[in-house]
């Protein structure tokens, strides 16, 4: 796996290169500079994993941004804890990319979140059933790396989901 994530950072700094600062991205090059994140979602992985892909693909001031408020934002830090702490509640969670929209330096991601909580989740106890939910981000690439995320997950449907009688 460690391999795979190594060739897709290549490919990665590659696209990176070829697409300068301020320029248009093609879908191609966007779809090269998301893949290694996208990627963290979909299989269970180490810390130092975790670590390198962010700050290969993470600008040094990136923010995750999830609302509007003062304090709805972190930065690169807590986003690597972040991806840590769903590997380790939800280790057989997946992010399907569905569709993949570009803007000039802005690539719009519409994508399907799925998975089993290994634990409790949000709140919700252990109930060994799945969730899907529909996620949408928006991320701002800025010299080959991703330099803010805007990104909005429906919880609450999962959360209805785990719930739900049988």
């Amino acid at each position: 796996m460690e391999n795979r994530l190594q060739a897709a950072l290549a490919a990665t700094l590659f696209a990176a290169a070829s697409a300068a600062s301020g320029q248009d991205l093609t879908e191609a090059q966007a779809r090269a500079v998301i893949a290694p994140w996208y990627g963290l979602f979909n299989q269970p992985v180490q810390s130092d994993v975790v670590k390198t892909v962010h700050e290969q693909l993470l600008a040094p001031d990136y923010q995750s941004c999830w609302g509007v408020l003062s304090g709805d934002c972190w930065g690169r830090d807590q986003s690597m804890k972040v991806v840590g702490n769903f590997a380790k509640s939800i280790p057989d969670m997946k992010f399907d990319v569905k569709e993949v929209l570009v803007s000039g330096n802005r690539v719009i991601v519409r994508g399907e979140v799925s998975g089993t909580p290994s634990g409790e989740l949000f709140g919700v106890p252990h109930t060994g059933r799945t969730f899907r939910i529909m996620a949408i981000d928006i991320q701002t690439i800025t010299d080959g790396r991703i330099a803010q995320t805007y990104h909005l997950e429906n919880w609450l449907s999962a959360l209805g989901q785990l719930r739900a009688k049988q």
